[in-house]
């Protein structure tokens, strides 16, 4: 057996779960410090207290062992009872009485910072750089007690290093060679980057895990990895391939490590976290190197569903590149996404980020575009197309022909884009007192103008001081990132359900309009009833049985194209408060719970039934095989698209058997890029093997399956996503 595969039995099993253990109860709230200094002491507790463990066999170390025992904790726990405010508190009641309540869970998590900075800085660096900051006369409270705070953090995760070097230090003493030269050198390499820079590949990729490993414990969840390869490929040196490649492992066997752990009823750990591959450099190169090929290589020797990979395919990287991430796609490695770089980069720029900037895009969670440590897109505000499209029939059914109907929808949506960026751009000027050092007036305004303590999920009252250390400008401007000091200021807004409500429009115009079998009364009644009452069931069928989306019909794509294209153009009308530009995307995730919450739709959609992920074609209406699928995506402006886009399409396994099945994807793919497509989710799947795993899991341990922007073990999945993921071949 290999180290990789001895590891990879190791982490599915949970074996570190005997250091594990309830994070204790620990309250630094009336401790005599500031609140940040507060929120930092109570993750440097965790820091210093949480136990240590190495693992036999184990390269890369550092694990969170504050979880709930295992025992009982194979489900119906909330990933909120294992974070640190929960636990420790650091609010007090003066806190609680100037913000109006306790807000410190308000961590909006959905963050991509550059983990590039601590390589290149060390902690040491990151230390000296904020005292040498704190000499500034001109800095008022706020930045003092920020920059204080992150002294607290980066202290505490040196710490936390030292304690690991010490574990391995004291192993080595009971062990045999080789096992005691290994964990020397994991001695020496953690007492190394506890204050210094990295020199050597696995000496960064150490000290990249810790940074990341120190994140994920102050926000609880989704802090994503941003753009390894290229990070990385600045410490390969002359590392031989073979070691490189099983560091690389370790790492990604790492990112795994809390499988056994039941926290979301996605019935897995709520990690799903994104790495970001391949595209152009800053200077508009190609930056796919030996780093991002040994990525690819080791996803096929570790095939875990998490963390994810986004690859960004550009003209100007090598055929190697998309030759082995399409052999991997094929063969069910369903964790991997297609993004069109050569027309993302376009749509950035044109939107009025820098090119050097734009060039250096990764992921948050999900189809979420970020630029690792210079901007946080997310977010302005969402709405539901099909929300509002319901919302208008419920108060009007008197338009006259379908082109009044689809102008009348047109106007709410730009209501609510407009409400939604005048409520976000309030918050934020708000949020602007206190950034500025003016907390009387910031206080005030929540006391006595009933201004929001929150915006865009975030609050002075949860900093982030460990995170905001690896985002550019933050030390500059002495500011925690939850104020948004970084450069970059543009955010996001995405329209949600289109599928829903372009397949409406469409069954709306057939039927209504066009062939007029039904009034929009009758329609909108049958909605309200289920299909229930009377009528109700002939006019589900007409309606499921109108022209859908997804099947290269220009009945149905112009209307999409309208809509969404007006949608996203609405979105160019707006600046945020700090002058960045609204970037537009379209965006569904979660669609079996979101789905619960929906009303029976015009186009024969049952009340509660799982909406489609993004523009992914409904269950059942995919008539025409995945080319007409990706035609009708590739037809929306993507100039008009910045930060999320998603089209998935589920292909039988069976598709790609035989010699030259990788050539068949990679056509697919290179086709639709080159017709303006942006983004392509694959599932390759059998339906059959799905539906046997149901009848004997144990036996399917291993089968991945993309959900939307995150993937899991089929198997661990709640029977009702298992459902909806089978109904989606139907």
């Amino acid at each position: 057996m290999t180290r990789t595969e001895f590891l990879r039995e190791q982490t599915l099993s949970g074996k570190n779960k005997c250091k594990r253990m309830p994070l204790p109860s620990f309250s630094v709230a009336d401790a005599p410090y500031s609140l940040p200094e507060r929120k930092a002491l109570a993750l440097k507790y965790i820091f210093d207290n949480m136990p240590v463990y190495i693992g036999p066999g184990e390269l890369i170390v550092g694990t969170r062992t504050f979880f709930t025992a295992n025992k009982g904790n194979e489900e119906g726990h909330s990933i909120y009872e294992y974070s640190l405010q929960t636990r420790i508190p650091y609010v007090n009641k003066k806190d609680i009485e100037r913000f109006g309540r306790d807000l410190s869970y308000k961590n909006k998590t959905h963050f991509t910072p550059d983990l590039g900075i601590i390589l290149e800085k060390g902690i040491g660096g990151i230390l000296n750089e904020v005292e040498s900051r704190k000499a500034d006369k001109s800095l008022h409270s706020v930045n003092l007690e920020f920059l204080s705070s992150v002294t607290i953090a980066y202290t505490g995760l040196k710490d936390l290093i030292l304690r690991y070097a010490a574990e391995a230090r004291l192993l080595s003493e009971r062990s045999e060679r080789p096992e005691r030269d290994e964990l020397l050198e994991i001695a020496r390499i953690c007492e190394k980057i506890s204050n210094d820079r990295p020199d050597t590949f696995r000496e960064a990729v150490q000290l990249l895990w810790f940074a990341h490993l120190g994140t994920i414990i102050e926000s609880f969840e989704f802090i994503n990895y941003g753009r390894l390869d290229v990070i990385l490929m600045n410490y390969l040196g002359d590392t031989p391939k073979e070691d490189a490649l099983q560091i690389i492992e370790c790492l990604l066997l790492k990112m795994y490590d809390q499988a056994d752990v039941r926290t979301t009823y996605l019935g897995s750990y709520a990690a799903q976290l994104v790495i970001t591959l391949g595209g152009i450099l800053p200077d508009g190169e190609n930056a796919v190197n030996d780093v991002t090929m040994l990525f690819l290589k080791a996803i096929e020797n570790t095939r875990l569903p998490e963390p994810e990979f986004n690859l960004r395919i550009n003209s100007k990287n090598p055929t190697e590149f998309l030759d082995k991430a399409a052999a991997l796609t094929i063969s069910g490695c369903n964790f991997i996404s297609y993004y069109n770089d050569d027309l993302f980069v376009k749509s950035l720029v044109n939107a009025g980020i820098r090119f050097e900037d734009a060039a250096c895009y990764g992921f948050d969670l999900c189809q979420d575009i970020n630029v690792p440590g210079k901007g946080d897109f997310w977010l302005v505000g969402s709405v539901s197309l099909t929300d509002i499209l319901m919302e208008m029939l419920r108060d009007d059914r008197s338009f006259i022909s379908f082109d009044k109907l689809t102008y009348a929808f047109k106007e709410r949506i730009a209501l609510a884009v407009n409400n939604k960026v005048e409520g976000y751009n309030l918050a934020e000027r708000h949020a602007s007192l206190y950034a500025d050092g003016r907390t009387d007036e910031y206080f005030e305004g929540i006391k006595n103008k009933n201004m929001p303590a929150v915006r865009n999920g975030c609050t002075p009252m949860a900093p982030l001081p460990l995170l905001s250390a690896l985002y550019h400008g933050c030390i500059d401007n002495a500011l925690d990132v939850t104020l948004e000091p970084y450069p970059i200021k543009e955010k996001g807004f995405y329209f949600g359900t289109a599928t829903e409500a372009i397949n409406s429009l469409a069954a709306i115009k057939k039927a209504v309009y066009d062939e007029k079998r039904f009034t929009l009364d009758e329609v909108y009644d049958a909605c309200v009833s289920d299909f229930d009452g009377k009528g109700g069931k002939l006019i589900q069928s007409v309606m499921w049985n109108c022209p859908k989306w997804g099947n290269d019909d220009p009945y149905v794509d112009d209307i999409a194209k309208d809509i969404l294209e007006f949608s996203l153009n609405e979105c160019r009308k707006y600046k945020t408060h700090l002058s960045g530009q609204v970037l537009g995307g379209i965006h569904q995730p979660h669609p079996v719970p979101n789905g619960a919450k929906l009303m029976a739709t015009p186009e024969g959609r049952r009340k509660g039934s799982p909406v489609a992920v993004t523009l992914t074609p409904e269950s059942g209406t995919m008539q025409n095989g995945p080319t007409a699928v990706l035609c009708s995506a590739a037809k929306i402006d993507p100039m008009l698209i910045q930060w999320n886009y998603c089209v998935m399409v589920n292909y039988f396994a069976s598709v790609f058997k035989g010699n030259n099945g990788k050539d068949i994807f990679k056509d697919l793919l290179l086709g639709y890029f080159g017709s303006g497509g942006l983004q392509h989710q694959p599932n390759v799947l059998d339906v059959d093997t799905l539906k046997s795993a149901q009848l004997e899991p144990e036996k399917y341990k291993d089968l991945i399956v993309r959900l939307w922007g995150v993937s899991a073990h089929f198997v661990d999945l709640p029977r009702e996503l298992q459902d909806e993921m089978i109904a989606r071949f139907s």
